[in-house]
């Protein structure tokens, strides 16, 4: 395993090297939420120990902590008629190992063509799709490593695209202290086959989390730094540095982003109220949707989010609601199961 792992990291890492060319990032839907429960804390998590096994798909080291034979369901409404959905199965293979398999599809909608002349065309559509296969190893007591080989499709109309992205993730869990570290190298990768001639990057992202549960209150509190990789998230900047090294138009341009502002656009605040082992209630704060979605020199909850999950008989509901904007939000389901509880219930 140590080989392969080696291997696919040397192939991907040469890959990158050789065929991105920074720009635009493909794939974007790869940096979604794939459970209800992730959205409610923020949108991403690499970290939370509650056995869930929808957030492997954000840090394949997580299923070391999920139940034997896990399957889940997930589907969320996202902005105008796009949608999403995943699927993922979690195994042991024994006491130190885990695989699993997942699948996440977007559609967009149906659009309305038209040609050069402005004349309707027809319709056209819209879809990305990813299927994870992961591998999962506790090396110690309380520390796994995970990755995860997604080959990643996407149509747009009558333009194809393929690549390949890579997941890696660690986790450190003290059980005793109610206390997890997460790692995670998400997304790493190449656009094999471009949707014309130029070649897009991928979204690669560098999380780092950590959960921690109070000993004698009903809470848990999430920390989610993302995008350890890139610091600047001032857009209006990096267009005028494009446009001046496209030779557009010489352009100067100070940031009014304070240091602190941007330190708060890569974190992630998620708080969990847990009364029973069946039920809780999850809230979130992200700061850089907030600036990104809400109208200038207004307020608004953009960046909030919020959300449930209940245990009920041998399957777990979760269900989330995360503010974009004005119009509304995105609402998220997810359906749970560890399938051994049914194996046991047939002896």
């Amino acid at each position: 395993m140590r080989r392969t792992f080696l291997f696919l990291v040397a192939i991907l890492g040469g890959a990158v090297n050789a065929l991105c060319y920074g720009g635009s990032k493909a794939y974007q839907f790869l940096t979604f939420p794939t459970s209800a429960t992730v959205s409610a804390l923020g949108g991403d998590n690499v970290s939370l120990h509650n056995g869930d096994v929808t957030l492997v798909q954000q840090n394949p080291a997580l299923l070391s902590l999920a139940p034997s034979s896990s399957v889940a369901l997930s589907y969320s409404n996202y902005i105008a008629d796009a949608h999403y959905g995943s699927v993922v199965y979690g195994q042991a293979i024994d006491s130190l190992s885990w695989w699993g398999a997942g699948l996440m599809f977007m559609g967009y909608g149906s659009f309305d063509a038209y040609d050069e002349y402005d004349v309707a065309d027809g319709t056209f559509s819209a879809s990305d799709m990813d299927l994870s296969l992961m591998y999962v190893r506790r090396l110690a007591s309380n520390f796994s490593m995970g990755m995860a080989v997604k080959p990643v499709y996407s149509h747009i109309a009558d333009y194809s695209s393929f690549g390949l992205a890579l997941d890696l993730g660690a986790l450190y869990y003290l059980p005793e202290k109610f206390f997890s570290v997460g790692l995670a190298l998400r997304n790493f990768g190449v656009q094999f086959t471009p949707y014309e001639d130029e070649r897009e990057s991928l979204p690669f992202d560098v999380q780092v989390g950590l959960s921690k549960k109070l000993a004698h209150a009903p809470f848990r509190f999430n920390l989610t730094y993302t995008k350890l990789n890139k610091w600047n998230f001032d857009y209006v900047k990096e267009a005028s540095l494009y446009k001046s090294t496209s030779s557009y138009v010489e352009a100067e341009y100070k940031s009014d982003v304070s240091w602190g502002d941007m330190l708060m656009r890569h974190i992630l605040v998620g708080v969990e109220f847990i009364p029973t082992k069946n039920f809780s209630v999850m809230a979130s704060y992200n700061h850089r949707r907030h600036k990104e979605f809400v109208m200038e020199n207004a307020g608004g909850a953009a960046g909030w989010a919020f959300g449930a999950n209940l245990h009920v008989y041998k399957f777990a509901l979760g269900a989330s609601y995360a503010i974009y904007g004005p119009d509304g939000g995105v609402f998220g389901i997810s359906l749970s199961s560890a399938i051994n509880d049914f194996r046991k219930t047939g002896k």
